[in-house]
């Protein structure tokens, strides 16, 4: 599968990038929403895996728009929260947003794995 990580955290895009491809899975990766909606117009990917807080564009205008990206996308969004909200209040928004499924941070190998499998399931 075709999977884009969006995420502002150099760290997290790195390791995702070697669990996802430890996965069999090809991986492209953004360091903001908007060029990871750039990405996801002009690119085909099965599964856009985004964080919810992040400065500029937030993870909830990308899954908004990911929304609009045909053919559907699987939705992972990820949060570990911020000062001013929790990472299941941002989780909750999320799946009203049309995200397939939350991953709260931090998270092992094997739950990146499942929610991948949940979002595909619950593709919109």
């Amino acid at each position: 599968m075709r999977i884009l990580v969006i995420d502002d955290d150099d760290g997290l895009r790195t390791s995702m990038n070697m669990v996802l491809q430890s996965l069999g899975h090809e991986v492209a990766l953004a360091a903001s929403v908007v060029d990871g909606l750039a990405r996801a117009e002009e690119e085909r990917f099965d599964v856009v895996m985004t964080d919810m807080n992040m400065p500029g564009l937030d993870g909830l205008e990308a899954v908004k728009a990911l929304r609009n990206v045909t053919p559907p996308l699987a939705i992972v969004a990820m949060s570990g929260g911020s000062t001013h909200s929790s990472a299941e209040d941002y989780g909750v928004l999320a799946l009203n947003m049309g995200a397939g499924v939350f991953l709260p941070k931090p998270f092992k190998r094997a739950d990146v794995a499942k929610a991948i499998e949940t979002a595909i399931a619950n593709r919109k």
